[in-house]
């Protein structure tokens, strides 16, 4: 059943062409070896501020917000996975390469609600050192705000302000305290369940400058949704 689960192209038992209704939103988490058991229980997550508002999708300039990514017409869920990882997380391929890891139970479909559509999460587990630089590519839509505890989320934002942290992150959040699926991905990296996120993304990502910018060209499945 694990050995499935990691197999290039599935989640479970999921062929992937089937999944990412409208769109992914990511929880990145980052492993540190002197945490110890830490990673699991107070995961730091990758975090951005958002510059630009769209009403439409409560997305509000200068807020708090994990990467999200829109699917686009014609194309499956390992590109939108590519898009939201060069375009919100980092430039460098050869860094989601070597620190990039999925495990069996990463992929949650339609567990989010952003404006009353359903998305999918992602969780990813990035063991790169925390000195590293990382910058996304999509620099008009976001800016690098480094990673975040839950309890530092819920410090900056304890009246849950759609002005300051986005209403993704507490839906992320909640359904952490609730279910503990970043946790439980964690373990599993810990365990050796893990695979490169590079074994499943497409192609014509490995020029990431190029794949963004013909990606931008295209429209979304539901219009600006992300």
């Amino acid at each position: 059943m694990l050995k499935e689960s990691l197999e290039a192209g599935k989640i479970g038992n999921l062929e992937v062409e089937n999944t990412s209704i409208n769109g992914t939103a990511f929880a990145i988490v980052r492993i540190d070896p002197s945490r110890n058991g830490e990673n699991a229980t107070q995961p730091m997550l990758w975090t951005v501020i958002e510059k630009k508002s769209k009403p439409a999708t409560g997305r509000i300039a200068g807020q708090i917000s994990f990467p999200g990514e829109s699917r686009k017409l014609g194309k499956n869920m390992p590109d939108t996975i590519a898009g939201g990882l060069f375009g919100e997380f980092s430039n460098d391929r050869s860094l989601i390469e070597s620190h990039v890891f999925f495990t069996p139970s990463w992929f949650l479909a339609n567990r989010l609600q952003i404006e009353n559509k359903p998305f999918d999460l992602a969780i990813l587990i990035f063991a790169g050192s925390l000195n590293q630089e990382i910058n996304p590519l999509d620099t008009n839509e976001v800016a690098p705000n480094g990673f975040m505890t839950m309890e530092e989320i819920k410090r900056k934002d304890p009246q849950r302000d759609q002005g300051i942290v986005r209403g993704f992150v507490h839906q992320v959040v909640d359904l952490e305290i609730s279910e503990g699926l970043i946790k439980r991905a964690v373990l599993e990296y810990e365990r050796g369940l893990r695979r490169p996120i590079s074994t499943i993304l497409p192609k014509e990502s490995y020029f990431p400058q190029q794949f963004f910018q013909d990606r931008e060209k295209l429209k979304d499945i539901l219009g600006q949704v992300a």
